[in-house]
């Protein structure tokens, strides 16, 4: 669950099947869905936040006022998700946006380690003619891919809680500080501020003015996403406060219109000893979304976001997605 640096395997792992300590690869049984149900709309925005570390038995309306006393009365709250049976962020941040990850990313490496030369949702954005944007706050720079920042600054950036500099259609397959990766990066994987305590000004500034891409994912600092606790405030709390303070400017954007649509959901759950603790909350908010708990039907996974996202933007699924349970029932 912590930051972790080891020398990967390289071993493959697709639509969930991870490596087991004796080297055989296993199924993950969280993405081994059915086929998929209920027919999804189109997207004109798609927002996806992700928090870190927690599962649903952790969270609670006192740890968490925004999203329970105002998120939950007018969303979709999709019980039934699960992250992958792994004790590794980045292999669920890759699983969500690839629909495959390897035994490099489990062990949370840098990208110049596990870099992979796989398609992915933000290069079917790009290839299908319309624009993303990744937001990572506290990141140095654009397209950063290394670590960075201190909690007790409030600014701590992990480069594996970022995907998109994972991918060498992206950057380019090569991280050094001297040679300047694609443009593609370094035009869409962005500060979301300064590196100053909660700054996300810049994507607040965009938010504002109406420059909102297709699909736009958000990465809060280790901080404000629930992972590390900095200073008193409890980590699940932090996560809670973020969501109060950039839900409502996502909302109020001039690009929020009636086919946009915000999913927040955690990239893994708890450390061991909770109960259920892969089970992660999916949250699914805006005009086209029927409010309500969402539990019946086949088990769901980030394969299952991948495949709603790519089904809302008219793509192609990819790897783990073809075969994924969608977000379905949810919609108006």
């Amino acid at each position: 669950m912590r930051r972790i640096v080891l020398v990967a395997t390289g071993l493959l792992l697709l639509a969930g099947a991870f490596a087991s300590p004796g080297g055989a690869a296993v199924r993950d049984t969280a993405a081994s869905p059915s086929a998929a149900t209920g027919a999804i709309p189109a997207f004109s925005h798609a927002f996806v936040i992700v928090g870190e570390n927690t599962a649903r038995g952790n969270m609670s309306p006192k740890d968490m006022p925004y999203t329970f006393g105002t998120l939950k009365p007018v969303s979709a709250w999709v019980n039934d998700y699960f992250s992958f049976h792994v004790d590794g962020s980045l292999a669920n941040y890759i699983g969500m946006t690839s629909g495959q990850y390897t035994g490099c990313d489990v062990n949370n490496n840098l990208p110049e380690r596990c870099h992979q030369n796989v398609d992915n949702v933000f290069n079917q954005v790009r290839t299908h003619h319309r624009s993303w944007t990744l937001w990572a706050e506290s990141a140095t720079g654009p397209c950063d891919f290394f670590d960075s920042g201190t909690n007790w600054n409030g600014n701590t950036y992990g480069a594996h809680h970022n995907p998109a500099v994972y991918y060498d259609d992206i950057t380019g397959g090569t991280y050094s500080e001297s040679v300047a990766p694609k443009a593609t990066c370094t035009h869409n994987v962005l500060p979301a501020g300064t590196t100053a305590p909660n700054d996300t000004s810049t994507m607040d500034a965009a938010l504002a003015s109406g420059k909102v891409g297709a699909l736009t994912m958000i990465i809060p600092n280790d901080c404000q996403n629930g992972h590390d606790r900095c200073g008193k405030t409890k980590r699940f709390r932090q996560f809670d406060r973020f969501l109060a303070r950039e839900v409502p400017k996502i909302e109020a954007s001039p690009a929020f219109d009636a086919n946009s649509v915000i999913f927040i959901t955690y990239d893994e759950g708890a450390d061991p000893g909770i109960p259920n603790r892969f089970n992660v909350q999916m949250i699914v908010a805006g005009p086209l979304v029927q409010p309500g708990a969402y539990a019946a039907g086949p088990r769901r996974s980030h394969y299952s976001l991948l495949r709603t996202l790519e089904a809302g933007l008219r793509l192609p699924y990819l790897r783990g997605a073809k075969t994924a349970p969608a977000l379905g029932k949810i919609w108006k």
